[in-house]
């Protein structure tokens, strides 16, 4: 069973929204995280947005967060995370993260750390379109 990594145009489908990959009877838990679109954002109604990628370094960079997991929760984890760029609208899935581990603290953990050192260091950046015509780009996923 190997790890799934991917930057992928456009929204995430069903096979990246749902773990069944890693369902395995050497696993004990397995986690999710899934980012949505919203549809407003600080009291602004959001019509869509627009992802843009630096494809190639952002599959390194979910590559070295994956490696810190395993170092830190468990050396025998399994990962599915996807992150999709382009345009997309309320509603669709965005982000997917996916852990198994033996143990279930482990696995909530890695789900944890990977979705924040994505927002952190994940290069990826949204244009957010607002039901007033307007727009503003925004670091992070």
């Amino acid at each position: 069973m190997s790890d799934r990594i991917a930057i992928i145009e456009g929204p995430l489908g069903a096979d990246w929204c749902q773990p069944a990959d890693l369902c395995h009877n050497a696993y004990g838990a397995i986690t999710s995280f899934l980012g949505v679109v919203r549809d407003n954002h600080n009291d602004r109604g959001v019509t869509h947005l627009e992802y843009e990628c630096y494809g190639d370094m952002a599959k390194n960079v979910l590559q070295h967060i994956i490696q810190e997991c395993r170092d830190q929760f468990d050396p025998e984890a399994r990962f599915i995370v996807a992150h999709g760029y382009g345009h997309m609208v309320p509603g669709e899935c965005s982000v997917a993260i996916h852990v198994a581990t033996a143990h279930r603290v482990a696995a909530f953990d890695a789900c944890r750390h990977i979705i924040e050192r994505i927002k952190e260091d994940l290069p990826v950046w949204k244009n957010e379109f607002y039901d007033d015509g307007t727009s503003l780009w925004l670091k992070g996923s």
